[in-house]
């Protein structure tokens, strides 16, 4: 099986080699394809390449941030997943990213611990926020757009 192929962009290129380790030490079936800390070269690579996924820094600097790249991406129609990566709490950005669609939220503290797991979901179409309260604010966030959850 192809593996599923992630960009990446972050302010400091250390975390994208660091989850780049991460994913191949792991054989978890995903690679970081590319990784960039620039937003121009982020959306020429989308232009010229095929992602699964995309990871974005919510605090990239340049021309535009995180929450504007997000906004932007999705504006511009493109349809691949985005997780958020942060070094802010859940509890004060994923809502808003949620709102904004991305399908994920990882604070980088919890890389280690949830990055996989996050990927493997958002890939299978669900929603994931890491930490102790992800779980409620997914069930919170998607209440509020489509209705109480029924099990």
């Amino acid at each position: 099986m192809e593996n599923k192929r992630i960009i990446i962009i972050d302010d400091d290129l250390l975390i994208p080699t660091l989850i780049k380790e991460l994913l191949e030490g792991e054989h978890s079936g995903l690679e970081i394809s590319e990784m960039t800390t620039d937003t121009d070269k982020f959306f020429d690579l989308l232009s010229k390449n095929s992602f699964d996924a995309a990871l974005i820094d919510i605090s990239i600097r340049g021309r535009e941030g995180g929450i504007d790249l997000l906004r932007t991406l999705k504006n511009q129609g493109f349809k691949m997943p985005v997780i958020m990566l942060s070094a802010h709490d859940e509890i004060i950005y994923a809502a808003k990213c949620l709102g904004l669609g991305a399908v994920g939220y990882i604070n980088k503290a919890r890389i280690p611990d949830d990055l996989i797991r996050g990927l493997k979901k958002v890939l299978n179409g669900e929603l994931f926020v890491s930490g102790h309260e992800g779980v409620r604010i997914v069930k919170k966030y998607t209440e509020s757009i489509k209705g109480p959850i029924v099990n």
